[in-house]
């Protein structure tokens, strides 16, 4: 019986063909191309105006070209705050200005709090192990919940108890490397992330590394390789089928073998943490983590331990070191904003070191670091969000899932 009806499906089918004149290789090339013309057309109803410039399976990824958030600027001047982009089959709405964005972030912060899939940025933490790239839900809440609790233990807050003893302790370690170089030029790049990356080591594991220490340059390098990798918008994580083409793939190849590095350094202090854990002191992050998995809770595992450790020197040390060279190399270039500001911290802060009871005291020092995190910012695209349910934005419908840039 099967058989006789397979013989009529196909017989079936021949005779079609022959009436519209049609081979089987022709209805092959039809149906794909009918089944790719759905894929590129598929879009969800009142989603916000494409920009000229969107091509088959690229999208705006040839528009967008090497400096994508220039060109999404401009694209704001001809189609207002909100718009969508192509980024090869998916959509993504960007919002612009100071309304639209703090309406999404801020007003209604959970229902954009979620984040989408990228293969580069969930390569470095499994899919969303961690916090900076995990989706929304209860495992997420939980684990921001306990990393901002255990950081604000840690001296992550305003008053007695503050990490800026940390921090006033590495930039009088800075000065003084500073002042070996007997006013010889030198580049002032690496003491400067050694700096930053102390104060996230001395939280995270309770150490601190020299400024020739072996261990800490591999791990420098790896941060800042992995950092570039990511935020270079890589092709691959808008077709990720990319990562079995040779060449196209060095971008994962190279994220893979960096990040290795990192987490191998990572373990090695949480074994080390394990071996001497003060059940009674906790003293760092690890600590802290360490004692949570003790009691067994299932809000957080050792991956999740690694991943947002991992979290903290990725974020923390490429943004703050670049934030800071930055800010040094317009003091150098421009000499009487460097007068004004080494002016006003003679006046408040003297021969100490600076705190944060004098920030209020230094509006000119607080109006130079704005207006150096203006005009370079480090991240001129931030971290995807994308929304958590289906939500209206101006007069537009966003579907659940949808990604969406900032």
């Amino acid at each position: 019986m099967a058989t006789a009806v397979f013989r009529w499906i196909i017989q079936s089918v021949q005779d079609t063909l022959q009436i519209y004149g049609l081979n089987l290789q022709s209805l092959l090339v039809f149906c794909t191309a009918f089944v790719l013309a759905c894929a590129l057309l598929k879009r969800s109803p009142n989603l916000p105006p494409y920009p000229a410039g969107r091509v088959p399976v690229l999208g705006h990824l040839l528009a967008l070209g090497r400096a994508p958030h220039l060109k999404l600027t401009a694209w704001r001047r001809q189609y207002g705050d909100v718009f969508t982009v192509r980024m090869g089959m998916e959509d993504a709405v960007v919002l612009n200005g100071y309304t639209a964005v703090k309406d999404a972030l801020v007003d209604r912060s959970e229902l954009f709090a979620s984040r989408p899939p990228n293969y580069l940025f969930d390569l470095t933490v499994d899919s969303g192990k961690d916090i900076a790239a995990a989706r929304w839900g209860t495992q997420f809440k939980q684990r921001k919940k306990f990393a901002l609790t255990a950081l604000k233990n840690l001296g992550m807050k305003v008053g007695n108890g503050s990490i800026q003893e940390s921090i006033r302790e590495e930039a009088s370690n800075l000065r003084n490397r500073i002042a070996e170089y007997e006013g010889e030029p030198f580049d002032i790049a690496h003491d400067v992330t050694v700096t930053v990356a102390n104060v996230i080591c001395s939280m995270t594991f309770g150490k601190r590394y020299d400024y020739e220490d072996e261990t800490f340059r591999e791990l420098s390098e790896a941060i800042f390789t992995v950092m570039a990798e990511v935020g270079a918008g890589q092709i691959v994580s808008v077709f990720p089928l990319l990562r079995f083409v040779p060449v196209a793939n060095r971008a994962s190849v190279s994220v893979s073998r960096q990040i290795a590095k990192i987490q191998k350094v990572l373990k090695e202090e949480m074994a080390r943490h394990r071996e001497h854990l003060d059940r009674e002191n906790p003293r760092d992050f690890l600590d802290f983590c360490l004692l949570e998995l003790e009691q067994q809770k299932k809000s957080l595992t050792e991956e999740n331990v690694l991943y947002i450790a991992q979290n903290l020197f990725l974020g923390g040390t490429d943004t703050t070191t670049h934030t800071l060279l930055w800010s040094l190399l317009y003091m150098t270039l421009n000499s009487e904003v460097q007068n004004k500001v080494h002016e006003e911290l003679d006046a408040v802060v003297g021969e100490s070191l600076p705190a944060l009871s004098h920030r209020s005291q230094m509006p000119y020092v607080n109006a130079c670091l704005m207006e150096v995190m203006r005009i370079r910012y480090v991240g001129p695209l931030s971290v995807p969000h994308a929304t958590t349910a289906p939500v209206k934005v101006q007069e537009y419908d966003i579907p659940k899932g949808t990604q969406l840039a900032t």
